[in-house]
């Protein structure tokens, strides 16, 4: 019933990345997007971006928030967005059986649907509206979308610091934080998707660029690493699968917002605020403390979390 039920299932998802907003919302939603695509479901995958993302990515449509209308009905649309307004959310209930929104920390007062938030703590945050009757939702690490290349790979630690700011570094922090660490002896590992930086950051002994890795290559050195400095994003939670140590640089408010949950929840180990004049000091002792300890690391995310939500999709639609 349900691999019939997803092959007659219309879905639309809406999204946005690029150079100043990162890849994260691009890659949760992919990995749903690519479990339905496996199931033979007729999925579109719409993006607002002003990087062509062609090289990485298969059967993205490019769109502009700005010029959003909707043309044709869905069974189910998707939206994940810190930009798209109100109005947007409204057309999509309309125009959709159900419409289902990605959210990190209640941004909008969202129309009927489904919402889904995988915040460590977005049961207890939530838990005062989760009675409504427009809204179903779907709240905590159990839901946190996890690529399927992460499912399969094998964890073999080697003694290498992963650092991966977002997928575009938004805040130049790249260099600041390999000049922080350029007198601990370890070997660093740190993903760039700005041909310009390669250069400078080459200047430091023991460290080796990823440009634009391949999903193998990206994966494969994470796995590897024992330590990751990486802001509060989609990467957090794929090290924390992967069993890895990880000191949160934050970037953006909705990061610090997270980062403490992230903390308190065992997903991350430390918090470096970029905003104390000493960051710099602090993240070189918080990368000497975990190197000088010996982590038996348990990851609280099992991997189950796209499934989880095709199910229930399939559930509110079949309803």
């Amino acid at each position: 019933m349900v691999n019939y039920l997803m092959n007659k299932l219309k879905i639309a998802f809406f999204t946005e990345a690029g150079s100043k907003r990162g890849m994260g919302h691009l890659v949760r939603c992919y990995t749903l997007f690519q479990e339905l695509k496996k199931n033979n479901t007729r999925v579109r995958f719409f993006l607002d971006s002003d990087i062509n993302f062609d090289y990485k990515f298969k059967n993205l449509e490019y769109f502009v928030w700005d010029n959003f209308i909707l043309t044709e009905d869905y069974d189910v649309i998707i939206i994940d967005s810190y930009e798209a307004p109100l109005k947007i959310y409204e057309e999509a209930t309309k125009k959709s059986k159900l419409a289902v929104y990605i959210d990190d920390f209640s941004r909008i007062n969202y129309p009927k649907g489904l919402i889904i938030n995988f915040l460590p703590e977005s049961k207890k945050q939530l838990a005062n509206q989760k009675n409504k009757d427009e809204h179903v939702y779907l709240l905590g690490l159990d839901y946190v979308l996890i690529r399927e290349e992460f499912l399969s790979c094998k964890i073999k630690k080697d003694k290498q610091i992963f650092v991966m700011l977002g997928g575009a570094d938004t805040a130049n922090l790249s260099y600041e934080i390999l000049d922080a660490l350029e007198d601990i002896n370890i070997k660093k590992v740190i993903v760039l998707n700005n041909k310009g930086m390669i250069e400078k950051i080459q200047l430091f002994k023991n460290v080796k660029v990823l440009y634009k890795p391949s999903d193998k290559e990206l994966i494969e050195n994470m796995a590897k690493s024992f330590i990751s400095i990486s802001t509060a994003s989609m990467t957090l939670y794929e090290l924390s699968f992967l069993k890895v140590s990880s000191i949160v640089i934050a970037v953006s408010q909705n990061q610090i917002i997270g980062a403490k949950q992230f903390i308190s929840n065992k997903i991350a180990n430390n918090y470096i605020d970029i905003e104390n004049i000493n960051w710099k000091e602090k993240l070189k002792k918080a990368v000497s403390i975990l190197e000088d300890i010996s982590l038996e690391n348990k990851s609280i995310i099992d991997g189950k979390g796209t499934i989880r939500i095709i199910e229930k999709i399939l559930e509110l639609v079949e309803l």
